[in-house]
């Protein structure tokens, strides 16, 4: 079994220890796939917390539960009873995003969730 992933799944998703020289964009869709994989393996964990006491010491480390009470604001309800009062204090502010847009093999530019579930399915 060889340790390069065929073609599609290189690209989709590099190693960035595959391919040390890739372009920018390739490597942030890297880092952002590794993000995704790790917040799920942390959710998965974080349930085995929740449900398993006996699961929460150990060699290092000591996880306790804690439940606190926090304030939330309805906005949505806020605006339809005092919309005047909200529009007073909303401002716009400009927000700079990097969005990721996938290149296929004959060289289209597609959205990034559809060239993930277009590369995901070709790999399995």
């Amino acid at each position: 079994m060889s340790d390069v992933p065929d073609e599609n799944e290189a690209y989709a998703q590099p190693d960035l220890n595959i391919r040390p020289n890739m372009a920018v964009p390739d490597e942030l869709a890297a880092v952002r796939h590794e993000i995704r994989r790790l917040e799920e393996r942390e959710s998965a964990l974080r349930g085995l917390l929740l449900a398993n006491p006996d699961c929460r010491t150990g060699a290092s480390w000591i996880a306790e539960v804690k439940t606190v009470q926090q304030e939330r604001t309805d906005w949505k309800e806020l605006r339809a009873n005092h919309g005047d009062i909200v529009e007073q204090y909303t401002f716009p502010t400009e927000v700079t995003r990097v969005v990721l847009s996938g290149i296929t093999e004959d060289g289209e530019v597609v959205p990034a969730r559809q060239f993930r579930k277009a590369t995901e399915s070709q790999s399995l």
